[in-house]
Parts: structure tokens; C-alpha cells; sequence
């Protein structure tokens, strides 16, 4: 079937979109209006979807409230990398650190299964999400495996996030000074604000952050790995109903944070 040549154009538009982080769809914006079409006219999700594959993109989904959620393929040049924060000026053990802090925020926030396929409202807050990841240090140090795999990585991190202060005062100003691991997971979720998967939520405190659901797809997207694996089965520990549950992210449901 031939596919007319303003449906391209049209397709193109809303693959552009969803790479602008910083767009919302609303009813009324054109952006609105194409994310409508695709998720109820089959042959213009096909013509966006052939669009987006093109480019070495994968289309996640498509939600009402956060819009095209893209994904990238192997070698495409939207693929995001860790080198990208602080305009790839980071050491080797703060690159480490990073990749280890977007695992903790995965699993922190989506610790079964289940999770994946919510849309309530997830809410993490640096200092805790700073103790979950340290607490769960151990469990990611007995890992084996080739320490140039994901997972020998992850125990690399683990090491060095144990041996990293915590927190460090900045002068005269509130906040994590760069050097902890709080800075890290501040400087981590800044990240992901960025690229619309989360956003700052100050009303609940300044180190306070709403995950999207641009976030909770690209999660669902990756595979699990054990160094995941094993700081998902940490979550599930300390928030099994009982005395010792934790409170280290909060599924908000009818808050009144504005919704993913």
C-alpha cells in the first residue's frame, strides 16, 4: 500500500516530537493531535513506526500524558550514553557510579514485575534512594561473571560506591557537594530530567523527583540482568509488608503531583 506523501511528513513530525523531550501533547497542539492518530489509526502507527525505525529508533508507547516514548537500536546516533553528563567529563569510578545509581532508580521505583505495567505515580527522593543503593551494596558485590560484562561492571560500581563518602556539604549553599554519592544521584536524576523521564517536584522537597512514564518504558525495555536482579530483590525485601518495610519511593496514586 502506498502511503501518501503528507502521512510521512505527518509520521516524521511525530517522531520529532518525541525525541523533544520537553514537549507535551495537549488536546489541542499538533503534537496532541498526531499522538491521537497514531494510537488509533493503524496505518499511521505503521508509516510512524517504519518512520522511527529508520532513524534507528523503537517506539515504546505511546502514553496520552507523556507521549512517543522512543528507544534506540544498536549504533543509532540518538542512543544515550552516560558520557553525556557533564559533557563527557567524567572519571572512570563517577561513570561507574552513574550507571549504578540509574540501576538503583529502576529498581528502587519498579521492584516486581508488575510495576512495569502501572501508571502510578512514583516519587523518589535523593537521600533515600541514596541509602537503598548503598544498603544493597552487598547483594550487587556477590554477583560473579567476567568483570567486563553489565553485571562485573555493576560490582566494580559497588566497590567504589561503598568506599565514596555519602554526603559532602558544599560551602555556605544546601545540597551535596560533587564527590558523594548524594551528588551522583542528583546529578543522575537532573539527568533523566533532561530527557523528559523525570521531573523535579520541589512542593515535596528540593531533593524530590517524579519518574515518568518515559522512564518506566525504557525499564521495561532493558533486559533485566542480574546486577537489576539483585537490587530489585533488595526493594522487595525492605518493602514486604511488616514492621521493617521501608518508605523509599512512594506510589502516590491521587496526589496531587502532576501526573506522568
Amino acid at each position: 500500500m502506498t502511503v501518501p506523501i503528507e502521512d510521512v511528513w505527518s509520521a516524521a513530525e511525530l517522531v520529532a516530537f518525541g525525541l523533544r523531550t520537553g514537549a507535551r501533547p495537549t488536546d489541542g497542539n499538533t503534537y496532541g493531535q498526531l499522538l491521537e492518530r497514531y494510537r488509533t489509526n493503524t496505518a499511521f502507527r505503521d508509516a510512524v513506526d517504519t518512520v522511527a525505525g529508520g532513524l534507528g529508533l523503537v517506539v515504546l508507547g505511546a502514553p496520552a500524558r507523556t507521549g512517543l516514548v522512543l528507544s534506540t537500536q544498536p549504533g543509532s546516533v540518538f542512543a544515550l550514553r552516560m558520557a553525556d553528563l557533564r559533557g563527557g567529563s567524567m572519571s572512570a569510578d563517577d561513570k561507574l557510579i552513574a550507571g549504578l545509581v540509574v540501576l538503583g532508580i529502576a529498581a528502587y521505583a519498579f521492584p516486581h514485575d508488575v510495576d512495569l505495567d502501572t501508571t502510578d505515580v512514583k516519587i523518589v527522593e535523593v537521600a533515600a534512594l541514596d541509602r537503598f543503593v548503598r544498603d544493597a551494596a552487598d547483594r550487587v558485590l556477590a554477583l560473579t561473571g567476567d568483570p567486563d560484562t553489565v553485571d562485573g561492571q555493576a560490582r566494580r560500581a559497588a566497590e567504589v560506591y561503598r568506599r565514596t563518602a555519602a554526603f559532602k556539604p558544599k560551602d555556605r549553599l544546601p545540597g551535596p557537594a560533587r564527590g558523594c554519592t548524594q551528588f551522583a544521584v542528583l546529578e543522575v536524576l537532573g539527568w533523566l530530567v533532561e530527557r523528559g523521564a523525570a521531573r523535579q517536584v520541589p512542593q515535596m522537597g528540593a531533593g524530590s523527583f517524579q519518574l515518568t512514564d518515559r522512564f518506566r518504558l525504557l525499564v521495561a525495555d532493558v533486559a533485566g540482568g542480574e546486577a537489576l536482579e539483585a537490587l530489585r530483590s533488595v526493594r522487595r525485601t525492605a518493602t514486604a509488608p511488616g514492621p521493617a518495610a521501608s518508605d523509599a519511593v512512594s506510589a502516590t496514586g491521587g496526589s496531587t503531583v502532576e501526573g506522568v
